[in-house]
């Protein structure tokens, strides 16, 4: 289990489905969602190296910041989250140009199809337990 996760989607539905797997599978022990990459970026500057996410679920289209200008905003304070925080995009994109595009952020560990289920879970737990250690 890890301690906590972090959802950005501005879809409220994706939301609710996302953290309904989450908290049924056990995955987590504390889920927190937000509806803007913003928000989840203020909370994150707010954050100290203990209080961290573990593990990010991020959309990609999302409007005014997308999934893309979150992880370009992360990237300048990349340090703080390596070896600590894992993030999946989970997104309806079925472009392969957003999954070859997101192999050239290092804190990005997998590319997911929505909606969340039990084999994306494993792969995130496998992922995020390789990505630690």
């Amino acid at each position: 289990m890890v301690n906590k996760v972090y959802i950005i989607d501005d879809d409220d539905i994706s939301l609710f489905l996302s953290s309904l797997v989450l908290e049924e599978s056990g995955f987590a022990a504390k889920v927190l969602t937000y509806t803007s990459a913003d928000s989840a970026l203020r909370q994150l500057s707010d954050s100290n190296h203990t209080d961290l996410p573990e593990v990010i679920l991020l959309d990609l289209n999302m409007p005014g910041k997308n999934g893309w200008d979150f992880l370009e905003t992360l990237r300048q304070c990349e340090q703080k989250f390596q070896g600590r925080t894992s993030i999946f995009i989970l997104t309806s994109s079925i472009a392969a140009s957003d999954k070859a595009r997101s192999k050239n952020y290092r804190l990005v560990q997998g590319f997911l199809h929505k909606p969340l289920d039990d084999e994306s879970l494993d792969f995130i737990r496998q992922a995020h337990r390789a990505s630690n250690r």
